[in-house]
C-alpha cells in the first residue's frame, strides 16, 4: 500500500513538473521536411526554426520550462529572458537565458517591471519579421501598470 501511494505521489509531481510539461507539449525535429531545416512542434503546429528563436518566460515555473526549451532547440535560440521569483534557484544546467529575479513575495515590484521592460526591448529592438517568439507563462495573476503611455503586462 505504501509503495502504491508513493507511486501515485511521484506521478502527480511529474504531471505538474514544468520541465516535463513542456517536453510533453513541444517536440524539436531536425530536418523535418528533408529540406535541411529544423522545426518545433507545439502540439500539432509546426514552426520552422533557423537560428531565429527568442524566448520570454515568466513565473515560478519559468526555469523548468526554459530548461526544456533549451534542451530541445538551444542551437536556434538567439536570446531568452526569464523573470523568476526572488530566491529562485539559479539553473545548474548550461543556461542560454538571462535570468532576472523579481516579484518578492509573488507581488509585482520594480525588479519585475525592469525585467518586463527588458523583454519588451528584446522584442521591439532585436526581433524581425522572420523571428519566432516563444512565451512561457506560469501562474495565474495578471497585473497591469500604466507607465509613460505604455501598458506593461507583468505575469506572475
Amino acid at each position: 500500500m505504501k509503495s502504491d501511494i508513493l507511486k501515485l505521489f511521484r506521478a502527480a509531481i511529474g504531471a505538474v513538473d514544468p520541465y516535463i510539461c513542456v517536453k510533453n507539449h513541444l517536440a524539436f525535429n531536425n530536418n523535418h521536411l528533408n529540406d535541411g531545416k529544423s522545426g518545433l512542434y507545439i502540439e500539432d503546429n509546426y514552426v520552422a526554426l533557423n537560428h531565429n528563436l527568442y524566448v520570454a518566460a515568466f513565473g515560478k515555473a519559468a526555469l523548468g520550462m526554459c530548461r526544456a526549451v533549451n534542451e530541445l532547440c538551444h542551437e536556434h535560440i538567439i536570446k531568452g529572458i526569464a523573470s523568476v521569483p526572488v530566491d529562485d534557484i539559479y539553473p545548474s544546467w548550461k543556461c542560454s537565458f538571462d535570468v532576472y529575479e523579481g516579484a518578492q513575495n509573488n507581488l509585482p515590484d520594480d525588479a519585475a517591471m525592469q525585467t518586463a521592460q527588458r523583454i519588451q526591448t528584446m522584442i521591439s529592438t532585436t526581433m524581425c519579421a522572420d523571428d519566432i517568439l516563444l512565451v512561457l507563462i506560469s501562474g495565474r495573476v495578471l497585473y497591469t501598470r500604466q507607465k509613460n503611455d505604455l501598458l506593461f503586462l507583468l505575469l506572475f
